[in-house]
């Protein structure tokens, strides 16, 4: 009688540790998993602390009713310092464009994006040239695909216009 008890008290035991060990695998994928990134259907509210204005004095471009116009400038270089989690790159929203936008820039790997900085907003007339590493991932120093994700926000009303872009970008990590 009391070996049946010690046999179904092992198998309890045994069954409450898988349990707690599938509780733990469960937990880790969903703090691993990468989570979707939303944008908000209307453009936030403050320009971006690294953006500066410039002035290139450039005529609004023309558009139709209803319509709307881009013009951007960039390089498609970028440049990361892990230690002081500063990211060096070059992206102008000139003040011609009848749009705002919010940066994001991204590195892909093995299929996957990680948004590793994204800014606040960029209205026309503004430029970046720095931002911060914003991640807990651990980059190893080398050479990286990446994009620059741009969702694109009318200039007046700050709705979330249909057409947003991708520029591919190579991102330099040291």
């Amino acid at each position: 009688m009391r070996k049946e008890r010690k046999r179904k008290f092992n198998i309890v035991y045994l069954i409450l540790i898988l349990l707690i060990i599938a509780c733990l695998c469960v937990i880790g994928y969903l703090l691993i998993e990468k989570k979707d990134t939303l944008t908000p259907d209307y453009a936030p509210g403050t320009i971006d602390t690294n953006a500066i204005k410039e002035k290139d004095n450039e005529e609004k471009m023309k558009v139709n009713n209803g319509g709307g116009a881009m013009s951007i400038s960039y390089s498609n270089v970028v440049a990361v310092d892990r230690k002081s989690k500063d990211i060096k790159l070059y992206y102008k929203n000139p003040s011609k464009s009848r749009a705002s936008v919010v940066l994001e820039l991204v590195i892909i790997q093995n299929d996957k994006e990680y948004v590793i900085g994204k800014t606040d907003l960029l209205p026309p007339g503004y430029a970046l040239y720095n931002m911060k590493l914003d991640t807990d991932l651990n980059l190893q120093a080398g050479g990286y695909k990446g994009l620059f994700k741009i969702t694109i926000y009318d200039e007046e009303t700050g709705a979330k216009q249909i057409v947003n872009s991708k520029i591919d970008v190579s991102i330099e990590v040291k």
